[in-house]
């Protein structure tokens, strides 16, 4: 078997290739997503990827998301990995994978071989009387435990950090896991009148937007075909990323991700 390392633009024209089929499915089944993250924000200021990112995100709302794990059908190009459909998987939030390729991050054990792939995040809605600091403390230390105790290893000059990291080694993704399961579903309510992702709020109280900006879509351009996005896309990116219409410093404008990919 031949493996051949993949460059930027090869990933994301894989990565792209991915989202198309997707699109297709979802809109062959009636599932709603959105351009979410810096793939929305890609798509708004440069019609594309933004130039020194790599990877894609999609929203999915949480019933379509559940509809979207239980119908899809793996093939001989794509897979879907969840956690709930493969047990050993170690993100909260699926993906959808091309078999083609394998992708292989630095000391980071996935619980299973991964290939390229999209980021597929279920978009939860909750109320604000829940959405307080304790619950949020709660669901930032599960995601820092699911994160850290995917390490293989781990050495930092910060005592704390290393601590950390070994507190998490020895419990383990799935004892953080199933903490942000439970906190997660205890804030989830259907006619919540916020909106964010509760498996994976990397942005705290930022994360969570009014849900009428999910209510509606509009299509945006992303890479020469047409994307949905959420209507209110702009207090959503706002709340994310601040001022986003100005560029970040050039020492900041590069992947937060660390991977290298291959053909195989």
């Amino acid at each position: 078997m031949t493996i051949r390392k993949l460059n930027l633009n090869e990933i994301r024209d894989i990565e792209f290739g991915i989202l198309l089929h997707f699109k297709d499915f979802c809109k062959k089944n009636n599932i709603r997503f959105f351009l979410s993250n810096g793939s929305l924000l890609g798509a708004i200021k440069y019609n594309g990827f933004i130039p020194w990112d790599d990877d894609i995100d999609v929203f999915v709302p949480r019933e379509d998301y559940e509809k979207l794990l239980k119908i899809y059908c793996d093939g001989e190009q794509y897979c879907l990995i969840s956690r709930e459909r493969q047990k050993s998987f170690r993100y909260p939030f699926a993906k959808l994978c091309n078999v083609a390729t394998i992708k292989q991050e630095t000391q980071i054990d996935n619980g299973l071989p991964l290939g390229l792939d999209i980021d597929i995040f279920p978009l939860d809605k909750c109320s604000k009387k829940v959405l307080k600091p304790l619950n949020l403390f709660k669901l930032k230390i599960a995601v820092i435990g699911c994160s850290l105790s995917k390490f293989q290893s781990y050495t930092s000059k910060n005592i704390l950090k290393q601590w950390a990291y070994s507190v998490c080694k020895v419990f383990g993704y799935d004892f953080f896991y199933n903490k942000l399961l439970s906190v997660a579903k205890k804030m989830c309510a259907s006619d919540g009148e916020l909106s964010g992702c509760l498996s994976w709020p990397i942005y705290g109280y930022r994360e969570f937007v009014p849900s009428e900006i999910f209510g509606q879509f509009v299509l945006v351009e992303f890479n020469g075909e047409i994307f949905p996005a959420p209507s209110g896309y702009d207090v959503y990116l706002r709340s994310l990323y601040g001022d986003y219409t100005k560029d970040p410093p050039i020492e900041k404008q590069k992947s937060h991700h660390s991977f290298d990919a291959f053909a195989v």
